[in-house]
């Protein structure tokens, strides 16, 4: 079994609950699992508090998109961890979306160990 530490990002995330930004999709294939060990999110806003809202999608369930977390704000040049020490498991092919109430004013980084068989 193969663990290997990641990081994913992106920047400028989408400001549209109806087109999130994908910020991960766990790997299908060797049975793969992604632990996520930190998710922080960066208003990079020079003057205004922005929400962001994150939504995860489960490809092994019927009803497969829950929110995770809805319209948190986010203060002025400041990050939020998400996560503050718990961890979040996905399963292959599951899905981690992000959006804002702000365009082009929110940063995502997450890290995590990918967990697979091979």
């Amino acid at each position: 079994m193969a663990n290997t530490f990641k990081n994913a990002w992106v920047e400028d995330i989408s400001n549209s609950s109806g087109s999130p930004t994908t910020v991960l999709t766990c790997p299908s294939g060797n049975s793969s699992r992604c632990v996520l060990i930190g998710i922080h999110v960066t208003n990079k806003h020079a003057s205004a508090d922005i929400k962001i809202s994150v939504e995860l999608t489960d490809s092994s369930a019927s009803t497969n998109a829950i929110i995770f977390i809805n319209d948190v704000g986010v203060s002025v040049n400041s990050t939020l961890d998400i996560l503050d020490s718990s961890k979040l498991i996905l399963e292959e092919s599951d899905i981690l979306k992000v959006w804002s109430d702000t365009a082009t004013s929110v940063n995502v980084f997450l890290s995590y160990l990918l967990v697979d068989s091979t």
